[in-house]
């Protein structure tokens, strides 16, 4: 799961990567007895947004009948807080479930067991996985897990399934 801070360690890193690039094809370009002057401004905004301070979310089903899963039974809640920095009433705050997709709902996660999946809602709807969504940072909704099964024949055993829950000013 990418932390936020690594999320924007990375664009810094990008960046001043660009500006050394740039400042170094100046340089030799000032050298070949070509010149160019080359003023930049701007100002570096920072508001990043946290969810759960920054810590891994987790959702226990305990223990799951295998005839049992039909999407309503041991539904969980995502338990999270929202908290941005700065926060920017004129900026669209876009929140995104990502995670791998099932092959038999398109709005559930795989898990370590084949068959089985775990199926994102928001505000008690199916969600729409890997694509962002415009929130209401006063308001942020709701967001549940269920197990959901393709219809195979699932054996006992431990499951697990990983999905990352990312919000971010567009």
């Amino acid at each position: 799961m990418m932390s936020w801070r690594s999320f924007y360690t990375d664009r810094i890193a990008l960046g001043i990567l660009f500006i050394s690039l740039f400042l170094s094809f100046c340089s030799y370009a000032d050298q070949t007895g070509d010149s160019v002057k080359v003023t930049m401004h701007g100002i570096l905004k920072r508001r990043p947004c946290h969810i759960s301070n920054d810590q891994v979310i987790e959702i226990s089903f305990g223990n799951v009948g295998v005839n049992k899963i039909d999407g309503e039974r041991y539904k969980q809640p995502i338990s999270y807080q929202l908290e941005c920095e700065d926060p920017d009433a004129t900026a669209a705050l876009i929140m995104t479930l990502k995670g791998t997709q099932t092959s038999f709902n398109t709005s559930a996660i795989t898990t370590s067991v084949s068959g089985l999946g775990i199926e994102l809602l928001q505000n008690g709807s199916p969600a729409t996985l890997n694509q962002g969504f415009t929130i209401d940072y006063n308001s942020p909704p709701t967001l549940e897990a269920v197990p959901v099964s393709s219809g195979a024949t699932l054996q006992e055993g431990t499951f697990s399934a990983t999905a990352t829950l990312l919000a971010e000013y567009e």
